[in-house]
């Protein structure tokens, strides 16, 4: 296998060191006729002449003539695919490559090459290929490895597109997965119809068809992905529009194609001309500072030299052979563009994350002052009346030693308390990178605790209920804040829908291999039409909201715990469960 990989790599490289040699194929022959007797011959271009022969014969004659004044000393082959059953014999010697006869053209052979068929059991079908030396050497014997090589190249480059694809619904993977089966339809259809002599001219017809709507295909596609792999329309907006422009006629041609069997821009326009035309976006793209922009320009430059010697004919190598390697070439490189592209949204939805982290925290930061506020009223009441009862005092003379430690201990009471309510926010979201096992009912106790003045303020009833005080191993700050925040939402659903008798619960519980945290309210629940979009990131239903609380609590439930996060509608309003894998978070 290590032997036939290396054989590969030099055949490629002699390959395209061939590629600018002097085409002489296309002019070793001057004309080819066709018979059934032998006396009769008639000229293979005059399709309206062969009428005689569409009905299954069985001999037939072909003949070839040679134009030695170009062949020189140049040596070429000529294979004659088609069943080894069919072909009788020459006029000149002929050997066997993989069964198929071959013939060795040089400055020795005859002017005409007779070829005799007999098709018994078969309608009348065969290929004429012709080789020069290079390609006698190093590719015949290799070919179906070559060919199998190119299409194991393409497939991987569908299959790794889709899957990215349906991982991240970005369309210019979707693009260059279609782009690539109409590739790989071009190559097998090609490899098997590129100089077919057929006596069945619609046969002949539907295959020609066939690969001019397979190309269509392919430019089409080739330009809606470059339009969405550049982000042309961000970047390069007038281009765009021009893409645009040029996507329409090619759509039209494809129906022009489709209904009336002609196609104007494929009889007028070379395919390595739209090649070019998304070329140059690529470059205006790139200095715009677009980096997979360089990824793309180097795979679509491949593609477009061997399109354009296939094309122009420029090349001694068969066009079928260009193919074979251009097109997993431009694959192959555009893999490496593709994954560029994949690690740069992956890098932008880290700093986009970070970003929604950093918010989280200010607006966490933000519910906590509210929340100390609230802790803090009480206290602060007090101490102030402290203090106009220590002046009173003091104004009406009974300001004694006693009364004044009295008061002193009152007031460093409340500010005792006014700490620790510092303390406790301040421990509470303090965010451990360690696991640590605790309990499940004391953490919830902790949220409730520091929402509770809050609560007692607007009357919000709050029932918590457990079957056994359960003990888990995962990230304690992290629950705690989903908790907090899940608690806080509901607080400010109430006073959003001003409901009259607001209340919560929270139910502790184990169902097989999961602890439940479900946390239900009385505010009405959440509206149908957008239940399904409240844990994305910035959908928000609150006025000031920035619409990450929600967002945050899933990604740190589901990504960093390795449980479930979700919610439905119940009768009176909505139901949030957390859901905490005891096989993923060890249980105690």
């Amino acid at each position: 296998m290590l032997n036939y990989k290396i054989k590969l790599l030099i055949i490629y490289i002699l390959l395209l060191l061939n590629l600018n040699a002097e085409n002489l194929k296309d002019n070793i022959f001057t004309s080819a006729f066709i018979s059934t007797d032998g006396k009769t011959f008639i000229d293979i271009k005059d399709l309206k002449e062969l009428d005689s022969f569409k009905k299954k014969q069985s001999n037939f004659i072909f003949k070839i003539n040679i134009n030695k004044e170009v062949l020189k000393d140049e040596t070429f082959y000529l294979r004659i695919d088609t069943n080894i059953e069919d072909f009788v014999s020459s006029n000149v010697p002929y050997t066997f490559n993989n069964n198929l006869p071959l013939i060795k053209i040089d400055k020795n052979i005859n002017e005409t090459i007779i070829i005799n068929f007999d098709f018994k059991q078969s309608i009348p079908f065969f290929e004429i290929n012709t080789f020069n030396e290079f390609e006698y050497k190093y590719i015949i014997n290799n070919e179906k490895l070559l060919f199998g090589i190119s299409y194991g190249i393409i497939i991987c480059a569908f299959l790794y597109n889709f899957v990215f694809f349906l991982y991240n619904r970005e369309k210019s993977f979707l693009y260059y997965s279609i782009l690539q089966i109409s590739f790989l339809s071009i190559l097998i259809v090609s490899s098997k119809n590129l100089l077919i002599f057929n006596l069945f001219e619609q046969y002949g017809n539907i295959v020609e068809s066939l690969i001019i709507i397979l190309i269509s295909t392919a430019l089409i596609t080739s330009i809606l992905f470059n339009m969405e792999f550049l982000n042309t329309k961000k970047y390069t907006p007038k281009i765009h529009k021009f893409l645009w422009l040029l996507l329409l006629l090619h759509i039209l041609d494809f129906i022009s194609l489709l209904t009336i069997g002609i196609s104007p821009i494929f009889e007028y326009i070379p395919s390595y001309i739209i090649i070019l035309i998304l070329l140059f976006s690529a470059f205006a793209v790139l200095k715009k500072g677009y980096k997979p922009a360089i990824f793309y320009i180097i795979g679509w430059l491949s593609l477009f030299i061997f399109v354009f010697l296939f094309e122009s004919s420029l090349s001694d190598i068969s066009d079928i052979y260009l193919l074979h390697i251009g097109i997993p070439l431009e694959s192959l490189l555009f893999s490496f563009a593709l994954g560029f592209k994949i690690k740069q949204i992956e890098m932008e939805k880290q700093r986009n994350e970070g970003i929604l982290i950093t918010q989280s925290k200010l607006a966490s930061m933000g519910e906590m002052v509210g929340n100390i506020a609230h802790q803090w009223r009480q206290p602060l009441t007090h101490l102030s009346y402290i203090i106009m009862n220590l002046k009173a005092a003091q104004e009406n003379d009974k300001l004694d030693k006693d009364y004044l430690e009295k008061k002193t201990n009152e007031a460093t009471n409340q500010i005792e308390f006014m700490s620790h309510t510092i303390e406790d926010f301040r421990n509470f979201f303090k965010v451990s990178k360690q696991k640590e096992v605790f309990s499940l009912v004391e953490s919830i106790n902790e949220s409730i605790n520091l929402l509770k003045e809050s609560f007692e303020s607007l009357n919000i009833k709050l029932g918590f209920s457990y079957e056994d005080d359960l003990k888990i191993e995962t990230y304690k700050g992290e629950l705690s804040q989903v908790i907090f925040n899940l608690l806080n939402n509901a607080k400010e659903e109430f006073i959003k829908r001003e409901i009259g008798q607001p209340k919560l619960s929270i139910k502790l519980l184990e169902k097989e291999n999961n602890i439940l945290i479900q946390i239900s309210d009385n505010a009405g629940g959440i509206d149908e039409k957008i239940i399904k979009k409240i844990f994305e990131p910035y959908f928000t239903t609150k006025d000031k909201g920035l619409g990450i609380g929600l967002y945050m609590s899933k990604m740190i439930i589901e990504k960093n715990i390795g449980g479930k996060l979700e919610v439905e509608n119940i009768e009176e309003g909505a139901l949030f469960t957390i859901y905490l894998n005891t096989q993923k978070n060890q249980k105690y």
